[in-house]
């Protein structure tokens, strides 16, 4: 009660909370939230606590939520097992090449675009925002096809066999999220709301366009640079197709998406129930820390997004 005493802006101030029809609002709104939440959080639960039944159990008419015995050793056992933890380091190099060029290349493009503005910018804006028109899965072919091209002649023109070099393979799907076209209209839009007159003034004072970048717009854009590093980070570490055919010849440098896919694709015989759902659970854990960490960057960027000061 005390939080809506203090609240004087928005939709609804304290004041209308007095009437008896908006306190029933409230009180319905509050019930649909809990109830969606609650609908939100039992697929990981059930995931979670299903990891630890026997195929008994999972498969029992009677459905019962809590496993009879919760054994923790279990986690570790098959951890190890699977070697979970080279994948991991995997995925973690995959997502940290990806952020970097993300942040990098989609925020310059977009500083020029949304700061700069040089001449013939209204056509690379426009151009950059039709390839939102196309799906993705219809580039997915000709890209695979030119990044072997490009593998292809590198080792002939160097004599050398790059797909043994480590974690070259993942070059190509760096550069991929680093031509991003939604994290690019995330950076421009967030560029194009800040004060102009910073710009002006530090014209006036005689600061080049990479001290502008430095000292102006890299420190009021930590919101936005950490918005899509969250973006991003969910996405390379769920992505699955690109990955898989990048790493079938080093499968040693496959991420936690591949791995899964080809220790169910392969041994599937040798692989239990319980297994599969543990590490199902294990490939969801890092996303699910993210957003819990992350959540009000989220809401607050997706609130915020397109309105100017």
């Amino acid at each position: 009660m005390s939080r809506l005493r203090s609240k004087h802006e928005g939709v609804l101030i304290f004041s209308d909370y007095k009437k008896t029809s908006f306190r029933i609002l409230y009180v319905a709104v509050l019930i649909f939230l809990a109830v969606a939440a609650i609908i939100s959080i039992f697929p990981p639960l059930w995931l979670f606590l299903s990891s630890f039944k026997t195929p008994e159990e999972i498969l029992a008419n009677n459905f019962v939520l809590f496993p009879e015995t919760m054994d923790f050793k279990r986690i570790s056992e098959i951890w190890q097992q699977f070697q979970f933890g080279r994948f991991y380091i995997n995925s973690f190099i995959l997502v940290a090449g990806a952020i970097v060029c993300s942040i990098t290349f989609n925020g310059l493009l977009a500083y020029g675009t949304a700061v700069i503005k040089p001449k013939g910018w209204k056509v690379i804006d426009v151009m950059v925002m039709a390839t939102l028109l196309i799906p993705a899965m219809i580039n997915i072919s000709p890209l695979y096809m030119n990044i072997i091209g490009i593998f292809n002649r590198i080792n002939e023109l160097f004599d050398t066999n790059v797909w043994q070099i480590p974690y070259f393979s993942y070059l190509p799907l760096w550069l991929i999220y680093g031509a991003n076209a939604y994290y690019y209209v995330l950076f421009k839009v967030y560029f194009s709301s800040l004060p102009q007159p910073l710009f002006e003034a530090a014209k006036i004072d005689g600061a080049s366009q990479i001290q502008m970048f430095r000292y102006i717009l890299f420190p009021l854009s930590l919101p936005i640079i950490a918005v899509v590093t969250i973006f991003t980070m969910n996405a390379a570490w769920s992505d699955f197709l690109l990955p898989y055919l990048m790493t079938r010849v080093n499968q040693s440098e496959q991420p936690i998406m591949v791995k899964l896919y080809n220790m169910y694709a392969n041994q599937m015989a040798q692989v239990t129930m319980q297994e599969r759902l543990m590490t199902i659970m294990f490939s969801i854990v890092p996303p699910i820390i993210l957003f819990m960490l992350f959540q009000r960057q989220i809401a607050q960027n997706v609130a915020t997004t397109g309105l100017k000061e």
